[in-house]
């Protein structure tokens, strides 16, 4: 599934996507709390950073950030975007990625979606492990309010409302991707992070012609200590 994971998102880079778009809000309120907590000159992973869009203002702010993305014209764009900085970014998928060192913060927006409710528990407990203790967890996925568009198939829904479906046609044509109820992503945090805020609904209407509204999650963990 990485592989057309990537392929379908290198489409959507080369066609432009996000291109000169600005950061949305919750990178603002990222680094008020890296700030108010002393942390931001913390060693940071940015899952999913993309040709920039969130990962530069960040960096611009002064945040230590490492990034991976499985898009390689992502990393290839943001690269060029900074050709005289050499920014610590890297192509791959996140599931199989095993640090040298742990981070003391990471931020996940609009990734830890991608995949079936297996995938989205291995995202997860990868955050777990590559995370030092008391690190924060920025976490923004799918609302399971979302309204859909594009033409789908359900393939799987949990006890709490979450579901999978399987795009049928648009630009995730063949990729499953998860929407997460709000009991479900409490659920999923409650063993390896402490609830720090959220989490926060963000609900956006869609641009005519498309109709219906896209929701998402936002919330803020904080790693517990291991035992």
């Amino acid at each position: 599934m990485s592989d057309l994971i990537g392929q379908r998102w290198d489409e959507e880079y080369q066609h432009g996507r996000y291109g000169g778009e600005p950061p949305i809000p919750f990178i603002a309120e990222i680094l008020k709390i890296l700030h108010a907590t002393g942390r931001s000159r913390d060693t940071g992973l940015y899952v999913g950073c993309g040709n920039g869009r969130n990962y530069l203002p960040l960096v611009d702010a002064g945040a230590n950030l490492h990034g991976i993305d499985i898009a390689p014209a992502a990393i290839r764009s943001l690269l060029a975007r900074r050709p005289a900085e050499k920014l610590p970014v890297l192509v791959g998928d996140f599931r199989s990625y095993r640090p040298d060192k742990l981070f003391g913060y990471l931020i996940a927006i609009q990734v830890f979606q991608h995949g079936t409710e297996g995938d989205v528990g291995q995202y997860f407990t990868n955050v777990a492990d590559v995370l030092r203790d008391e690190g924060f967890f920025f976490l923004r996925v799918n609302s399971c309010s979302t309204e859909m568009f594009h033409r789908h198939t359900l393939i799987e829904r949990n006890e709490h409302g979450g579901f999978t479906i399987r795009y049928e046609d648009g630009p995730k044509r063949g990729l499953p991707v998860h929407f997460y109820a709000r009991d479900e992503l409490l659920a999923k945090g409650a063993r390896d992070f402490e609830l720090v805020s959220g989490p926060r609904e963000d609900v956006t209407k869609r641009a005519p012609p498309k109709t219906g509204s896209w929701a998402q999650w936002e919330v803020v963990w904080r790693r517990r200590r291991r035992v």
